[in-house]
């Protein structure tokens, strides 16, 4: 069968999809080299070299200029122009436009899905018969791995919409599954019997029931119980035989109302039949057509669905629970964020949609999306979910499904997991866990790529007592679990080398540029500071240098000549080996005007020295309200000629103090 084909022809399916999907490439080294040596390169380098002098004999105020420019360079790049372009870029990459990318990897996904079965299987069939809880033994995984594409294309660009049906390809994975084979024999309940009982019960007229009960020995032979002994493949895929060869009238008409109501029948010869679970929909396209919107007008309507084999609206429920919502659940609209609470997409196999609400962050190989979980709702209590209440409303948790599958089957997420706890109390052997049972994903909110999905469902049948059928005289009504499948899709390689290279890489560049303008201008903007600082000090320190404390008030004339004298001796006679003095020009001089002091030219003098000197000497300038200038007698200026020793005696007040060079006295080296 198509559920067991080989190995080898998987391999090489796998590869020549992969070869289809486009591949980055990486530059040479030679177009690396080329690159370096380009007249643009080579100008940036050398702008680069020049940028720490510049820096460094930049004024203060430049800095803080600069700074403020990369500042607002990093935030009107990261914050404004980027996401406008990324905008206007991600609008022409993610649509359905045939020929397009994105259109090619929807159609046909370059990557399987992983897809699990586990069964449950009644370990207590003849108790249950009786009306006895029953006890349920997990049996599984049974890993399979699942083709899908899209086929039978049809594009209407007028509308901006595309057609197309799905087609499933499912192959046993025999390593993975290991032990198990598909060989093994479970107990579950009798689904064809059940089907034809309960379709019967909900669509024709109690004495239908009658001649059911005559029929059923008639076409599946004696019957000890509603169970049935199966191989795990048969139900799943491979099909348990259905004969309807009997000429009986009562088991042709059976068999005519089986057929007419039930799509899991496979014909095999005349008059003969094989039900399983997926076996009619392995390698072959559904019945159901899809129209979506492309999204090449409008980016947000991209995958939304619009028609259901040509209808606007559903046909499965009432009312409003008809109107189409979502899209086809393999791609998404972008530009998702923490404010979009929730997700709708429509899933063709409970031909309903169903909604993911935002819960958190969540991480798929370093890649950060949000994550969303599915709520299958409450029918029995939720106004806005009665209308998916077909011939009763059942309680919380599930979906009915015997008009969208041909069968009555109700669907809960694995174990009853957020289902109502009557029908977990209502089995033995069940054990939800959140983390194995929910219905979750994980979306890239920019391009709204799914990183990770995990899409889990369980499939009932509600077994009770069915009137004038001996089957079934004696059940507990339960809601009881046959079997439960996990679709599951981890975002391969190539997909993720893709996602990368035509967003993630950029996105991380205009990280680090945004971030780095700002951090290296906010780092200039305080350089800019600092130095303003610094040279602010530095002035005020010089002017404190520059300044001297103005005399006492009540000094007098004569001490203040005194100590004038002396600070000209003393000065004059400590420094004649830095001080020279051109007799000639004195000549002329003013008594008002101070002797200019004439450095040695190999022995500069202070700065302090000279403005102390010359403060001093205009303080005692009249112009300034000054005290009268001291005669400079001729034994004076024979200081400088002949650079001989003062005579402290000649100004008067002037006490006999050693010679900071000798260490005599003044008086003592005349």
């Amino acid at each position: 069968m198509t559920s067991h084909k080989s190995e080898s022809r998987m391999s090489k399916m796998s590869e020549s999809k992969m070869s289809q999907f486009p591949r980055s490439t990486k530059l040479s080294r030679e177009q690396q080299g080329s690159r370096a040596k380009s007249p643009v390169f080579m100008n940036l380098m050398e702008r680069m070299r020049e940028m720490p002098t510049k820096i460094k004999e930049a004024p203060p105020k430049k800095f803080g200029k600069f700074g403020a420019a990369m500042v607002a360079g990093g935030v009107g790049f990261g914050w404004v122009a980027f996401p406008y372009i990324l905008s206007f870029a991600i609008s022409k990459m993610v649509n359905l436009a045939p020929g397009g990318e994105i259109h090619d990897i929807w159609k046909d996904i370059p990557q399987s899905l992983d897809f699990n079965f586990w069964v449950w299987n009644v370990t207590n069939p003849m108790e249950v018969q009786r009306g006895a809880k029953p006890v349920l033994q997990e049996v599984g995984p049974y890993r399979y791995i699942e083709w899908k594409k899209k086929v039978d294309l049809v594009d209407n660009p007028a509308d901006d919409e595309i057609t197309y049906s799905s087609l499933n390809t499912w192959y046993f994975q025999k390593e993975k599954s290991y032990p198990l084979t598909g060989d093994e024999i479970v107990t579950i309940p009798h689904l064809p019997i059940m089907s034809m009982l309960l379709v019967a019960e909900q669509d024709f007229p109690p004495a239908m029931l009658t001649l059911l009960n005559a029929a059923i020995p008639k076409i599946y032979g004696r019957m000890d119980s509603i169970f049935l002994n199966i191989k795990v493949r048969d139900l799943l895929f491979d099909g348990y035989p259905i004969d309807c060869t009997s000429r009986d009238l009562i088991g042709r008409t059976v068999c005519v109302a089986v057929k007419a109501n039930s799509k899991p029948l496979v014909k095999n010869g005349r008059n003969k039949y094989l039900f399983s679970v997926l076996g009619t929909k392995n390698g072959t396209p559904e019945d159901v057509r899809l129209t979506v919107k492309k999204g090449t007008m409008n980016t947000f309507d991209i995958g939304k669905v619009v028609k259901i084999n040509g209808s606007p609206l559903n046909t499965v429920w009432k009312d409003e629970c008809n109107v189409l919502d979502g899209t086809d659940a393999t791609i998404f609209p972008p530009y998702r964020s923490a404010d979009n609470i929730s997700i709708v997409a429509y899933a063709t196999d409970i031909c309903r949609s169903i909604r993911g609400s935002y819960i958190g962050e969540g991480t798929y190989n370093g890649v950060k999306g949000h994550q969303y979980v599915v709520n299958l709702g409450d029918m029995s209590k939720n106004p806005k979910d009665a209308c998916f209440c077909v011939k009763k409303c059942y309680k919380k948790g599930t979906v009915d499904l015997t008009k969208c599958q041909g069968a009555p089957l109700i669907g809960t997420l694995p174990h009853f997991y957020l289902a109502d706890e009557s029908y977990l109390d209502g089995v033995i052997g069940l054990k939800p866990e959140p983390e194995k049972h929910q219905i979750t994903f994980i979306m890239e909110p920019i391009t709204g790529v799914p990183l990770l999905a995990r899409k889990r469902f369980q499939f009932n049948v509600d077994m009770h007592p069915v009137q004038f059928v001996n089957l079934t005289k004696n059940l507990r009504p339960t809601l009881f679990p046959v079997l439960w499948v996990e679709e599951a899709l981890d975002l391969g390689p190539e997909l993720m080398g893709f996602l990368q290279a035509r967003l993630l890489t950029n996105l991380t560049l205009v990280d680090i540029v945004k971030w780095t303008l700002i951090v290296v201008g906010c780092g200039i903007g305080i350089m800019g500071l600092i130095k303003h600082q610094m040279e602010k000090e530095q002035q005020k320190k010089h002017e404190r240098g520059a300044s001297v404390s103005p005399a006492p008030s009540n000094a007098s004339q004569e001490q203040l000549i005194g100590q004038s004298a002396f600070r000209s001796d003393s000065e004059f006679s400590f420094k004649s080996n830095e001080m020279l003095m051109d007799p000639s020009q004195l000549t002329g001089m003013s008594k008002t005007t101070p002797p200019p002091i004439i450095p040695h030219p190999h022995m500069p003098t202070p700065p302090e020295v000279f403005t102390l000197e010359r403060s001093l000497q205009e303080r005692l300038s009249p112009e300034v309200g000054g005290i009268p200038p001291v005669e400079i007698p001729p034994s004076r200026l024979s200081i400088v000629r002949d650079m001989s020793p003062i005579n402290e005696s000649s100004v008067p007040g002037v006490p006999s103090e050693p010679n900071p060079v000798s260490g005599k006295s003044r008086k003592s080296m005349k």
